[in-house]
């Protein structure tokens, strides 16, 4: 089963939290601490640790994403609460692999964690794109129908390897197909082209595309071995 410990947020919602992925059998009952902080110095075992998106303005924005990439050395991390789709690349970087909104229904919100333990980035519901952000849903515009297709699964699969596994392709190939997008889009990391993945709806959390190639990424690679950070 596995072990998820619940960081911040207020305690009605983390127990409504821990209600709902204790019913599951696929999970143990889950610990609690008050903050993120408090977390990474607890003694509890876990295969993945919930954030409460307070957590991310506890503090300077560096000193959370110290705490954060340093969880995640150890274990999945993933968010819950409203979370600004310019923060995303931010958490990205920090080693996050999980946003989900606070208005996911239990199965759903079940659902997106056993995606995050199996290796694959996750974003459910996508973040409303700021005003300015509108344009992006036709950046994909200079893309090739293999680029759209490798962006789409650089959204939901976790490295190249898979990614090359899910086109029957080499993983240089991959590689290739990374930069050339990059390059088109004006982008310098994955995690932009994450955001820009789920910006331009080009990945829908929920739609049967998504679904299937979360479904590789379950069978493509095993979770971060558990401990406490």
């Amino acid at each position: 089963m596995h072990r998820v410990l619940l960081a911040g947020g207020p305690a009605l919602v983390r127990d409504a939290c821990a209600r709902v992925i204790g019913a599951s059998p696929a999970f143990a009952l889950p610990a609690q601490t008050a903050t993120l902080a408090d977390a990474l110095t607890a003694p509890v075992p876990r295969d993945l640790l919930l954030v409460d998106a307070g957590e991310l303005v506890r503090g300077p924005s560096a000193a959370v994403r110290t705490r954060l990439r340093r969880a995640a050395a150890c274990t999945r991390v993933a968010v819950l609460g409203q979370v600004a789709a310019a923060e995303l690349p931010l958490l990205a970087g920090a080693g996050v692999t999980g946003v989900l909104g606070p208005y996911l229904e239990p199965d759903a919100f079940l659902a997106a964690l056993d995606v995050v333990l199996a290796g694959a980035m996750v974003i459910s519901p996508a973040p409303t794109p700021a005003p300015q952000a509108a344009a992006s849903r036709g950046a994909l515009t200079p893309l090739t129908r293999r680029e759209r297709e490798v962006l789409a699964l650089i959204a939901t699969q976790p490295d190249n390897t898979a990614i090359a596994r899910a086109l029957d392709v080499r993983p240089l190939t991959v590689k290739s197909h990374i930069n050339r997008i990059m390059h088109k889009l004006e982008v310098s990391s994955r995690a932009q082209l994450v955001v820009v993945a789920y910006e331009s709806r080009l990945i829908v959390p929920g739609a049967p595309g998504l679904a299937e190639a979360m479904g590789d990424a379950r069978s493509g690679r095993a979770g971060r071995p558990g401990g406490s950070c």
